[in-house]
């Protein structure tokens, strides 16, 4: 979760965090590190029943927002979006992800349960200035972490 957090997504202090998926074992990890290191957390989750002590103080929304969760993350943001978006949903979310993420806002894309094939809106990436990123949790060799921690 470092890696995707705050290597690619580069999370700092302050910011505000969206993780898709916050009861799950990695949206639970993210959620502990991002406030371990004073960073502001919202997730969405697919039963609201299954909350984790982990994410219990995290503002949370039902995953079945559809419209409503640009709305909600400004709301929640005090009208500016979230900093990262870690998403492991894809699919119908990449667009509402682009419309939740702040000005130069970074998406993290590290998995597609909902599908891997979308349209992307240039306009959107653009108008923003966002990042979207792609990241497997897949473990790399020690020459390839080398490497691209060095950047």
């Amino acid at each position: 979760m470092w890696t995707n957090v705050f290597d690619r997504g580069g999370l700092e202090r302050g910011e505000w965090l969206l993780v898709h998926g916050g009861t799950s074992g990695i949206g639970t990890t993210a959620i502990q590190l991002a406030k371990a290191l004073e960073a502001r957390v919202l997730t969405t989750v697919a039963r609201p029943k299954r909350r984790k002590p982990a994410c219990a103080s995290a503002p949370m929304w039902r995953s079945s927002i559809r419209r409503g969760l640009r709305l909600a993350t400004l709301a929640a943001t005090g009208g500016k979006g979230a900093d990262v978006i870690l998403d492991m949903v894809g699919g119908d979310y990449v667009a509402r992800n682009y419309a939740a993420a702040a000005d130069g806002g970074r998406i993290v894309q590290i998995a597609f349960l909902r599908g891997r094939k979308v349209e992307i809106d240039l306009q959107a990436i653009m108008a923003k200035r966002l990042v979207h990123t792609g990241s497997t949790l897949r473990p790399r060799s020690s020459p390839r972490r080398r490497r691209s921690s060095t950047r």
